[in-house]
């Protein structure tokens, strides 16, 4: 399904006190993922491009004040510096041949800085006419040494538009940055399931890892779980080059999945999951952080997943749910395909846990003459319905 009539944005706060919708993290946060800062490291995993010139890269920036910034890529100053007003945004679009990651496990020189003078936001679009994905851009400070991906099981393909899936990418924030990767299936070439091996990166490099993905072939499929372990904090992201969810689906609807992958010690043990609007029903999964982990959604029986593993789950549309575990996990909400759900077409949502709660929140709705309707999902406990305000007038009104 082509991307007007599929993508939609998708934003999930958790409001736990009496506050309006603007943007901090409590200060009492043991860790903080807060996606306001003004320096920033981050990449593009490899892209569906079956569109010849209608694939794009584009970096949306967005301020509560006026600021000025710079994007460098590979180490040299992309343009001019770039300005954007207060309460305002401003897109850019990059060239892909230097900022797009390709192929798998070679190092590249594709880094992407941007440092502003005030704090702002960024967001990461990767364009297809008929395949994209969003990502949220987390700040330096936000960045960790220990992570697990999030992708989705591919569909084996030998189509090259479909068949490079699943896939992580690294960025390196700092010079001789040692990278140990443990990769959850065998890679596009050839390391191993579950056997360690290190690489290092200096700062601005990235390192792509493609699962293998050809027909008849034993070991290949999901990287979900894989492991990541730096001595330097990295940028991680993850997803999918191109794929159907479910993955028993093979009908159509194939999509590109990007997200920024939270490190470990941003996980947490709570969470809500809350229906898609539109939807019939969505697909989550939750991954372990640590041996003998319980889960608990909702009424349903407890699971038990050590550290690296994860399960499936779906919701209908009437089900939102509690997830609570006792050790810190990873959650991920992903919306299918549309030839299993009619209304739209595969993306990835990495949840934030009830720990990582705001008060006070700004968010931009991602502006495309391609986007044809906006929602944003808000939890909060039924008593502050009415202290809730969204520019400034209570959404109870």
């Amino acid at each position: 399904m082509r991307f007007f009539h599929f993508i939609i944005l998708f934003l999930f706060f958790i409001l736990l006190s009496t506050g309006k919708i603007s943007g901090s993290i409590p200060d009492d946060q043991k860790c903080h993922r807060s996606t306001e800062g003004t320096e920033f490291w981050f990449g593009f995993m490899e892209g569906r491009n079956d569109n010849n010139n209608v694939h794009y890269i584009e970096i949306t920036v967005t301020a509560r004040e006026a600021t000025n910034f710079k994007v460098f890529i590979g180490g040299i100053e992309f343009s001019n510096p770039g300005f954007v007003n207060a309460n305002s945004s401003i897109q850019i679009k990059l060239p892909l041949a230097t900022a797009e990651a390709k192929g798998s496990e070679q190092v590249e020189n594709k880094g992407i800085y941007l440092v502003a003078e005030n704090p702002v936001n960024v967001y990461a679009l990767n364009w297809d006419r008929n395949s994209a994905d969003l990502a949220v851009i987390y700040p330096v400070e936000s960045l960790g040494k220990e992570y697990f991906t999030m992708c989705y099981t591919p569909f084996v393909d030998d189509d090259p538009d479909h068949g490079r899936n699943s896939e992580f990418l690294v960025v390196a924030a700092n010079d001789n940055t040692t990278v140990e990767i443990i990769p959850a299936v065998v890679t596009d070439q050839g390391k191993p399931a579950g056997v360690p091996f290190s690489i290092t990166l200096n700062k601005g490099e990235v390192y792509q890892v493609q699962s293998l993905n050809r027909r008849n072939l034993a070991g290949q499929g999901d990287l979900t779980g894989s492991s990541i372990k730096s001595d330097k904090p990295v940028a991680v992201y993850s997803g999918n080059f191109s794929v159907v969810i479910p993955a028993q689906n093979n009908v159509g609807g194939f999509d590109h999945l990007f997200e920024q992958m939270p490190p470990v010690q941003a996980w947490g043990r709570e969470y809500y999951a809350v229906p898609l609007l539109t939807r019939r029903s969505d697909l989550y999964r939750i991954i372990a952080s640590e041996d003998s982990t319980s889960v608990q959604i909702g009424n349903r029986p407890r699971r038990l997943i050590n550290s690296g593993e994860w399960f499936e789950f779906a919701l209908q549309s009437y089900e939102a749910s509690r997830i609570f575990a006792d050790k810190p996990v990873m959650v991920a909400q992903f919306s299918q395909s549309n030839s299993t759900d009619s209304n739209g077409d595969p993306f990835m949502i990495i949840l934030s846990s009830v720990s990582q709660s705001k008060n006070d929140v700004t968010f931009v709705a991602y502006n495309s003459n391609q986007i044809r309707n906006y929602y944003v999902n808000v939890v909060t406990p039924t008593s502050e319905i009415n202290n809730i305000l969204l520019d400034g007038i209570p959404i109870s009104n």
